[in-house]
């Protein structure tokens, strides 16, 4: 194999990552805040792991803040506060918030409202600090140039109008009436684990969060709450109330400890395992594992230098990273399930996370079949890159693919969920590893390689291994040709992505039948995934006509990529369709 095209191929790779990781810390740095002294020693810790209901789903307190707060500051902690104490600031002591910078822009429209800004009068040292990072203070938005072209953006309904109700759903979840009406930590005495819970304000009465006086009183009209009990979480509330707003760091544990454990005595039977609670804290504390794109970039480091310079030692380095990773990765997914109580694959952060677990467990399947040619290792580089990138887009883009536990969407709740969505997002991971293989081609081929092919490929190639009369020679020769090599690697996965593909087409068009009463209607989703699927027929039949096959395999691999990417991104997330949850 030409050895020194595939070292610039790797040298590409690691550069594109390094720019990527750089751009990515620009994006996301946030301003440093020191925390006072009296966060700094409260403990929230009970908090944390308390159990609130939310949209009919038990979960920890600390997932159910986070999830509130990444809605109000983006990629960004509230004015620099952990999300449980950013939480309680706001609903007890909202009014410091009204000039602090917590409400996230997204970059689209931050032009359009520094203009506002402007209009208002407003210093140019914080504008030109908006539009760098998009956050501006809950006051402004109330300016009334503002308010103009808020309204002015929001009649575009193709372009802007989505980003100005991300604004305003940041605004609502950032008020304290908001805040304290979804504060629903209380179970109810008497239901079952279908009756909704009680807030704060249906306990303590609707001024609870504000003036912290007492309102015991309220609590006598809970049915089958004991007055006892009820009087305990009256006293606890209120004294926490106090405290927080005195910085009183030690009376405020000792309320938060006290509400924390007369909450579980309300309907012990109700009330969720604590380890599981206690689980999905620690969950979204590791960041829901989404660093491990940096095993994963550890193992195709050693990965590609095998592939270059057939280095068993690199070989074995890079597999065992690619383990450390893979087993990290399993472990998040697990957690997943375990805490949801479901297959995680209901929304885009779970479909990104399981497509990459499937493309890298199909690379150890794969490897195996391959292990005595010369394709070994090219799938295990594939399905790390492809890895890699999957999770550093959920670490950088926490806004748009956000790690929040949900339910399953009502319509979604069918066995063919996990069919069929499982089938299209293999077929995805497969495909993001065929393009990876034939960059490296297309790299190879720029840097001067020989328009070579493979005469077999695909599944030929895991039957014929090179060492039978109607085998190729350059799966087995240590002199063999990379390029055919390259070739074949990528006619393995392209073959398994074109199968796994129909398949998953076929299941979406039985689900829709079952769910929608048609097996087709022409969504924006199943078209382009349809085009992603011709794409890869067109290069069945090219490969048969043209000259330079390997080149025009290459070409069609890298473009069937960009159409299920585009497929994947662009339709969800831009235009509107049946598939706009998934």
């Amino acid at each position: 194999m030409n050895r020194k095209m595939l070292v610039r191929s790797g040298d590409v790779v690691l550069i594109a990552l390094i720019a990527y990781f750089a751009w990515g810390k620009y994006q996301n740095r946030a301003p440093s805040v020191q925390p006072s002294e009296f966060e700094a020693n409260v403990d929230l810790q009970p908090l944390r792991n308390l159990a609130i209901q939310d949209v009919g789903r038990i979960k920890s307190f600390d997932s159910f803040a986070r999830g509130r707060m990444r809605t109000i500051a983006g990629p960004y902690d509230v004015d620099g506060h952990e999300p449980v104490y950013a939480y309680l600031d706001l609903m007890l002591d909202p009014a410091k918030y009204q000039n602090k910078d917590i409400i996230y822009v997204k970059r689209a429209i931050r032009p359009d409202l520094a203009r506002a800004m402007e209009e208002s009068n407003i210093d140019p040292n914080d504008i030109k600090n908006f539009v760098k990072s998009g956050l501006m203070a809950p006051g402004m938005y109330w300016l009334q140039p503002m308010q103009n072209q808020l309204n002015k953006l929001e009649q575009d309904v193709i372009r802007t109008q989505k980003f100005v109700n991300m604004i305003n759903w940041a605004m609502g979840t950032a008020d304290a009436h908001r805040l304290s009406s979804n504060f629903a930590i209380i179970p109810s005495p008497t239901g079952n684990d279908k009756t909704p819970w009680l807030t704060g304000e249906q306990l303590w009465g609707m001024g609870f969060m504000q003036d912290g006086h007492d309102h015991g009183q309220a609590n006598m009209g809970v049915p089958g709450l004991d007055p006892k009990l009820g009087a305990e979480l009256t006293a606890d509330w209120n004294k926490l109330v106090e405290t927080w707003r005195a910085q009183d760091a030690a009376g405020a544990t000792a309320a938060i400890a006290s509400l924390a454990n007369n909450l579980k005595l309300v309907n012990p039977e109700l009330y969720p395992d604590v380890s599981k609670l206690n689980l999905e804290s620690w969950y979204f504390k590791m960041k829901a594992f989404v660093w491990v794109w940096v095993v994963y970039a550890l193992a195709a480091i050693p990965l590609i230098m095998f592939i270059a310079y057939r280095m068993n030692g690199a070989l074995k380095l890079g597999i065992g990273m690619l383990v450390i990773a893979f087993g990290l990765h399993t472990l998040a997914l697990g957690m997943r399930w375990y805490i949801s109580g479901r297959i995680p694959n209901a929304n885009m952060f779970e479909a990104v996370l399981a497509s990459v677990w499937f493309g890298v467990l199909g690379s150890f399947v794969l490897e195996y079949l391959v292990r005595k040619t010369n394709m070994k290792g090219l799938f295990y580089f594939g399905s790390a890159i492809c890895a890699m990138i999957a999770m550093m887009c959920q670490q950088f883009m926490p806004t748009v693919l956000r790690s929040d536990i949900d339910n399953v969407m009502p319509v979604l709740d069918d066995i063919w969920l996990y069919i069929h969505t499982n089938m299209i997002i293999w077929s995805y991971a497969l495909i993001g590893i065929a393009a990876i293989i034939a960059l490296l081609y297309l790299r190879y081929r720029l840097g001067g390689g020989d328009p070579s092919a493979a005469r077999i490929g695909g599944a030929g190639s895991l039957i014929l291994d090179g060492s039978t009369p109607k085998g190729d020679r350059f799966l087995i020769d240590e002199r063999g040709s990379a390029g055919k090599v390259l070739d074949a690697a990528t006619m393995v996965i392209l073959e398994l992505a074109f199968v796994t593909l129909w398949a998953g087409l076929v299941m979406g068009a039985i689900w829709a039948d079952h769910s929608w009463g048609r097996p087709w209607g022409w969504d924006p989703k199943e078209v382009f995934a349809l085009c992603t699927f011709v794409i890869f027929i067109i290069l069945v039949h090219v490969r048969f006509k043209v000259r330079d096959k390997g080149l025009w395999t290459a070409i069609l691999a890298v473009v069937g990529c960009a159409v299920m990417l585009f497929n994947w991104i662009v339709i969800n997330f831009k235009i509107s369709g049946l598939h706009s949850y998934a």
